[in-house]
Formats: C-alpha cells, sequence, structure tokens
C-alpha cells in the first residue's frame, strides 16, 4: 500500500522547538526575505510509492491555536485523553469528526502521538514526529507549546508573503490588460481615422490578433495554475523533488533546511534516551522529504546490525560531510545530543543565505517579466506605427 510523504521546506528555525540547549529561549520569526521563497514553495505531495500523507487539512493558523490550547489544558495537569476529548467539542465538524476518533484511540491505549498520526492525514509528519518525541522524552508539554509557535510562525510568513507580492503581481496583471486593451483601443482610434489598424500578430484583424494574445495569455497563466496544483495534489509524483535538487541553489536550500529538522530531532530523541531504530525513524520523519525518508530500511537495517549512526549514514551517501562530521564527532565524544543540536543551528544558517539570495533572484525575475511584457509592447508598436509607414513608402 503506498503512502504519501508531504515535502514541506519550513522556514523556522526548527533547532529551537524542543531542543535542550535553547529550551528556555522564544521562538523567533526569521526574516522577511525568508518569508518569500517559503510561502511560495508549499507543500509539495509526493506519491512516491515509498510513503503517503495525505495535505494535512488545518491551516497552520489553525494549528497554532491547536497546540497552544493542548499546551494550557496539559500544563494545568488535564491528561491527554480529556484534551482530545474537548478538542473534539467544538471546531468545523471535520475538525470535531477527527478528535473524536483520536480520542477513542487515545482512551484506546494508543500515543497521542500514533493517533495524530493515523488520522489521515489531518496533521502534518512535523507535528506527529514531535508529539511522539515529547512523548516519548517526557517532554510533551514543551513539544506542544513549540509546535504552537513554530506555527504562529508560519501564519505570519504567509500573510507577510501575501504582503510583499500583492503589488509586484498586481503590476504584472495591470501590465498584461494595459497591452490586451491597446490593442483594441488602437483599432478603435485608427478606424475613426480610416487608418488600417495594426496587424499585432499577422492575424490579419483586430479580433483576431486580441483573441491571439487573449490565448497566450490563457495558456501561460493556465500552465502556471496547473503545475501549482500538480505539484500540490502529487500529479507528478517525486518528480518535481527530484527536479528541485537538480537545480543548484534550490536544491541546496531545500537540502539544508530538511537536515536542519534531522539534526534537531536526532538531538531530542537522543536527549530523551530512546533507542536508535526509534530516533532514525523519527528524525527521517522530520525531514518531510521523500530522499531522506527513502532511506529508512537501509539505515535501520544497518542500526540492527549494531553499527552506528555514523558508519550507517555514512553507508548511504546521502548525507553531505559537514552533518557526518557533527555525527561522528558526537558519537565519539558521546554528546551525540548536544552535536546535533550545533549541526542544526549551522544547517539553518546556509540555508538562511542561499534564501536571501534566492529571494534577491525571485524580486528581479518579476520585474524582469513585466520589463519583458511592456518592452515587447513598446517593441510592436514602434515597429508597426513608426518603422511599417517608412518601408511601405520606401517600397
Amino acid at each position: 500500500m503506498s503512502e504519501t510523504v508531504v515535502v514541506y521546506p519550513s522556514g523556522c528555525d526548527l533547532s529551537k522547538l524542543i531542543s535542550p540547549a535553547t529550551e528556555n529561549e522564544g521562538f523567533s520569526a526569521r526574516s522577511q526575505i525568508q518569508t518569500l521563497f517559503l510561502a511560495a514553495l508549499s507543500p509539495i505531495q509526493l506519491n512516491a510509492g515509498v510513503r503517503s500523507s495525505v495535505m494535512a487539512q488545518l491551516s497552520h493558523k489553525k494549528l497554532a491555536a491547536t497546540f497552544q490550547r493542548m499546551a494550557v489544558s496539559y500544563s494545568a495537569g488535564i491528561d491527554v485523553r480529556k484534551i482530545a476529548e474537548r478538542e473534539a467539542q467544538h471546531g468545523s465538524a471535520s475538525y470535531r469528526q477527527t478528535f473524536a476518533g483520536i480520542a477513542k484511540k487515545v482512551n484506546a491505549g494508543e500515543s497521542l502521538g500514533a493517533s495524530l498520526a493515523a488520522a489521515g492525514g489531518f496533521f502534518p509528519v512535523l507535528a506527529t514526529a514531535v508529539v511522539r518525541a515529547g512523548e516519548q522524552g517526557g517532554r510533551l508539554e514543551e513539544s506542544f507549546r513549540r509546535l504552537s509557535e513554530h506555527y504562529k510562525s508560519l501564519a505570519e510568513f504567509r500573510q507577510r508573503f501575501i504582503s510583499k507580492i500583492t503589488w509586484p503581481v498586481f503590476q504584472l496583471i495591470a501590465a498584461v490588460g494595459i497591452v490586451g486593451g491597446l490593442i483594441l483601443v488602437l483599432d478603435f482610434v485608427y478606424r475613426l481615422g480610416n487608418v488600417p489598424p495594426i496587424d499585432w500578430f499577422g492575424m490579419g484583424s483586430t479580433t483576431g490578433n486580441f483573441l491571439l494574445y487573449c490565448f497566450c495569455v490563457a495558456v501561460v497563466f493556465g500552465a502556471a495554475v496547473f503545475a501549482y496544483q500538480g505539484i500540490a495534489k502529487g500529479w507528478f509524483g517525486d518528480l518535481p523533488i527530484r527536479l528541485a535538487r537538480r537545480i543548484p541553489l534550490i536544491g541546496k536550500t531545500i537540502e539544508s533546511l530538511a537536515l536542519s529538522r534531522f539534526a534537531w530531532t536526532l538531538s531530542v530523541c537522543e536527549n530523551a534516551g530512546m533507542n536508535p531504530l526509534e530516533s532514525i525513524r523519527l528524525a527521517l520523519d522530520a525531514t518531510e522529504n521523500i530522499y531522506y525518508q527513502q532511506l529508512e530500511p537501509e539505515l535501520s537495517s544497518d542500526l540492527g546490525k549494531g553499527s552506528s549512526f555514523y558508519e550507517s549514514m555514512e553507508e548511504t551517501g546521502c548525507f553531505p560531510e559537514d552533518l557526518l562530521m557533527h555525527v561522528e564527532n558526537g558519537e565519539t565524544a558521546g554528546e551525540l545530543a548536544e552535536s546535533m543540536d550545533r549541526a542544526s543551528v549551522d544547517l539553518q544558517a546556509q540555508a538562511e543565505n542561499k534564501l536571501e539570495l534566492i529571494s534577491k533572484i525571485g524580486f528581479f525575475m518579476v520585474f524582469t517579466l513585466i520589463a519583458v511584457v511592456v518592452g515587447g509592447t513598446v517593441i510592436l508598436l514602434f515597429q508597426n506605427m513608426y518603422m511599417k509607414p517608412i518601408n511601405d513608402l520606401l517600397g
């Protein structure tokens, strides 16, 4: 039975969620530059036949509110069974139904993390992995609180992204609309002067030229919408993530973000004293990236045979040298949790540097597209209103 993976390149500093080294620090939202890229790279569903996932049905804002209520209730001494039952008493019909099922499973003896994971993709993989780690490490309240802060920051990121792109998108749409209107207006003006209208695209009539223009615009925007929906709903399988990994800057950014989550989760698991097989499974799940999640059978097999984390990870050939160095040093010194925490911070910093460059490139590309639309229109006007009459007189 195939499973689904959500590839979600989160932009928050995941090393600060429930890492022991930063337990008392507040969660700080990253720069607005990071927001642009992260919001553009919305959750990508991949149906790769290895894992499965349905896109989480809760928004970031609702996830933040849910985990905030759970943190408050748990800190007040209310057990998880009662918390799940309370959540099943409010919200939308699907929300109440989902938590009713979760409450039933918890009352039957299942862990909260396992119950959330079995909720049909209602919760992101990262959320269920953090809750499981919190349960097994005795830090469930901290897990709820950090998840609430994490998703609250993501909701703020999305809002900032929308505010940032509103004006450039408006300019682009306005430029496209002005060009279409110009075709019709100039036709009207030329006809008033009993002058043949401009044959913009060689269609022989204004109507034909306008329809061709509208068709081209519809194809471009339709292709963009189709690509976005296809990626979001998993129509293209694991092709998008494989292609993204081949793009030097974007691929390295996705890798750094995924490995930052991997290192942070492994740090939490090690600090909680969890067994290596469970630790590696949760760490790979936290990457929310099919490229790393599909390594679980191989890594689990090697760890089960007594290999160290370093030996198992090096054998796959899929982890970068700097991360492997952190793992080796941590295992050698008996401080794997601390070493992984430092690795997570380093990887996050690398990703942020790349995100800043990506945002600048994206901003430049939007305005370049606007310049192409306007510049192309000017060139066509120049050719038809100035050069063509001159050529006709000379010819």
